[in-house]
């Protein structure tokens, strides 16, 4: 460009701003617009080359939303707890001996890790069925219950299976032999049917409990409780 060009321009400029006119200038290049001119001493170029360099910058698209403010720290994402899974029922681990002798059912409680009676404890009821009048030879039945029946621990087996089991055997024992009264010694069927009393009526059946067998040999006075119980039935035998 001519020196004579640029001395044309600043005295236009200077005649415009003479007359109060105020001169514009785009803010961004313009399509097929010619190259600007070289004034780097007049101000009125500034706002065309900032422009320019804005348009350049890959950022000066990008404006932060929140330039002044500090970053807010991330929130901890809420973790949801696990719907709680269903207790599974607690499984009584007991055993018990039933027999039929003459008019009487025996529920006998065996001593945990043992599948039947010590020879002492046997010998015990035997001596206490012949103080009521019975006999060995009176022997009708003889079952050992050993809870759990099964090893696989899905298999409900909680107490109240348990009841059912016992139950469905003293309805079998019922059915075949008819006993009238039930001896329950120990104390898995007041467990199993939660018994308060010492005596009342079970299936149909008058049931009266009594001190374990082997609770009997440790402590001799339990012998006292369990005749005690046993003496009103005398009279009805």
């Amino acid at each position: 460009m001519s020196q004579s060009s640029v001395l044309d321009e600043q005295r236009r400029q200077h005649y415009l701003t003479a007359m109060g006119i105020s001169s514009w200038y785009p803010r961004a290049i313009l399509a097929h617009a010619p190259k600007p001119l070289g004034l780097a001493e007049t101000t009125a170029d500034a706002p065309l080359a900032e422009a320019q360099a804005q348009a350049e910058s890959p950022l000066a698209a990008v404006r932060p939303e929140r330039a002044n403010h500090a970053a807010e720290p991330a929130r901890p994402a809420r973790i949801e707890a696990a719907p709680a899974r269903p207790r599974a029922a607690t499984v009584p681990r007991f055993g018990l001996s039933l027999s039929v002798v003459g008019p009487l059912l025996i529920a006998d409680s065996l001593p945990r890790g043992q599948d039947q009676a010590q020879q002492a404890a046997q010998q015990l009821l035997w001596n206490i069925l012949a103080a009521v009048g019975q006999s060995e030879a009176a022997l009708r039945t003889h079952h050992i219950v050993q809870w759990p029946l099964f090893t696989n621990p899905r298999v409900d087996q909680g107490i109240d299976q348990a009841r059912i089991y016992v139950d469905e055997k003293l309805e079998q024992f019922q059915r075949q032999f008819g006993p009238r009264w039930l001896l329950s010694f120990g104390g898995v069927m007041p467990k199993l049917n939660r018994w308060q009393q010492p005596q009342g009526e079970h299936q149909g059946l008058t049931w009266v409990a009594l001190p374990s067998l082997q609770k009997m040999l440790l402590e001799p006075q339990q012998k006292a409780v369990a005749w005690s119980r046993l003496k009103p039935l005398l009279s009805q035998m």
